[in-house]
């Protein structure tokens, strides 16, 4: 991605503009970053040969006629590749978010995470095993309420363990976004229990990363402990004598109000012939969450958004067709995602569909070029090397909602990206 910070009055000046500064920008290129970077990283080299990061471009189909998944179909480039930045406004409202990713590399039994919460709630745990002994890792609920509390639980979804981080990201995701319905059970007062089933059976052998995210829904408080245990223990007893672990230095745990945000940008007309685009967990335009450590009352910064359930309507128009489009700008990206039409229609979309993952080598690019002085040109350069996963076509009358959150695994911002579809 190449960006500019001189200012031009045409498209056509802008595109010769945009394209001087390309060797400038190669010869600066810095290399990826490296895993002491609080952005989430995870080396490709276990996945060379299942994915293609060159200059491939993953495309699903653009049609919403039914719930099934993209096949893959060859981009469209308008004359002018020059990218203009949309403003967008956000609101943030919905659920309360557990977040649990930190000690990230457990070492030691014990609770992750803990607080209690009531009402609309999402837990999100992302943790490894690096103990030399099969683990289990499951979400605990106490109902510390006077009174029997219903627990309905509306979505959500967990990825098998495996110390491939892309394919659990990208598994964990597709679940979460899934078509599915809700599970319901009451807790007596005092009572506790595993969130789901299946985690306590779930086994995590060293090395093995586990990474899942649930909405639920609470009519009574209730304590709510991420625990990691020895994979012959029963989670909801073990918590009874479980100490909280120390966070590690990222401290990327906490809780989190208001974990849904709304986004949506100003109205885009495909009959002026630009393309347009704005970012997600940016941490600029889209600025990352405050919450609180209820652990030990510290402070916390939600880095990366993760958890967070994004709404992205995208007002169109004309009846013309606008072509849809995410792209990684931060490097290696694997996940999922909801499109929700004005007409009803629901599908989930793979990003990139095909391939595990895509977008190894954007984040030198993004950082050389930086993001920070493209905000303030508002022009961006869709090249030949940028990869894009095909979100779909649609009009003012089929106009989306996406619903996307930062997945497990991958790095961020990515950018969505409209131009008018031929």
């Amino acid at each position: 991605m190449l960006f500019s910070t001189t200012p031009v009055s045409a498209d056509a000046s802008q595109d010769a503009t945009l394209a001087q500064s390309t060797d400038a920008l190669d010869a600066a290129a810095t290399p990826l970053r490296t895993p002491a970077d609080t952005t989430r990283v995870v080396t490709p080299t276990e996945h060379a040969n299942r994915g293609n990061t060159g200059n491939t471009r993953p495309i699903g189909r653009h049609g919403m006629d039914d719930d099934t998944t993209a096949t893959p179909a060859k981009p469209q480039r308008p004359v002018s590749r020059v990218m203009h930045r949309m403003e967008t406004t956000s609101t943030d409202s919905g659920a309360t978010l557990l977040f649990s990713d930190s000690p990230e590399y457990a070492t030691e039994d014990g609770i992750l995470y803990q607080d209690t919460v009531r009402g609309a709630a999402r837990v999100l745990y992302y943790h490894v095993n690096r103990m030399k002994a099969p683990k289990k890792v499951a979400v605990v609920l106490e109902n510390v309420g006077s009174g029997t509390s219903l627990v309905t639980i509306t979505r959500g979804g967990a990825s098998q363990p495996s110390p491939n981080y892309l394919d659990v990201g990208k598994g964990t995701q597709s679940l979460y976004f899934d078509a599915q319905g809700t599970q319901r059970f009451f807790l007596k007062a005092g009572e506790r229990r595993v969130l789901v089933t299946d985690m306590d059976k779930t086994i995590l052998r060293p090395e093995d990363l586990v990474y899942g995210c649930y909405d639920f829904l609470s009519s009574q408080p209730v304590r709510t402990s991420v625990v990691i245990c020895p994979a012959t223990a029963n989670p909801a007893d073990f918590v009874r004598r479980a100490r909280v672990l120390p966070a590690d230095e990222l401290r990327l745990r906490g809780t989190f109000a208001n974990a849904d945000r709304t986004i949506r940008p100003t109205t885009y007309d495909p009959a002026a012939g630009k393309i347009q685009y704005f970012l997600l967990a940016d941490n600029e335009t889209d600025v990352y969450r405050t919450g609180v450590d209820a652990t030990d009352g510290s402070a916390v910064l939600n880095y990366g958004n993760y958890g967070i359930l994004y709404h992205v309507q995208v007002p169109l128009a004309s009846m013309e067709k606008t072509q849809c489009y995410l792209s990684p700008f931060g490097g290696t990206y694997a996940g999922a995602l909801r499109v929700k039409t004005a007409v009803g229609l629901s599908r989930l979309i793979y990003t990139p569909y095909g391939m595990t993952f895509f977008g190894a080598g954007s984040d030198h690019m993004t950082e050389t070029a930086s993001i920070t002085k493209a905000r303030e040109s508002g022009l961006a350069m869709l090249t030949d090397s940028m990869e894009l996963a095909d979100i779909g076509q649609y009009n003012a009358r089929t106009a989306p909602t996406f619903e996307f959150s930062p997945p497990g695994a991958s790095n961020l911002p990515v950018a969505i990206i409209l131009m008018p579809a031929e």
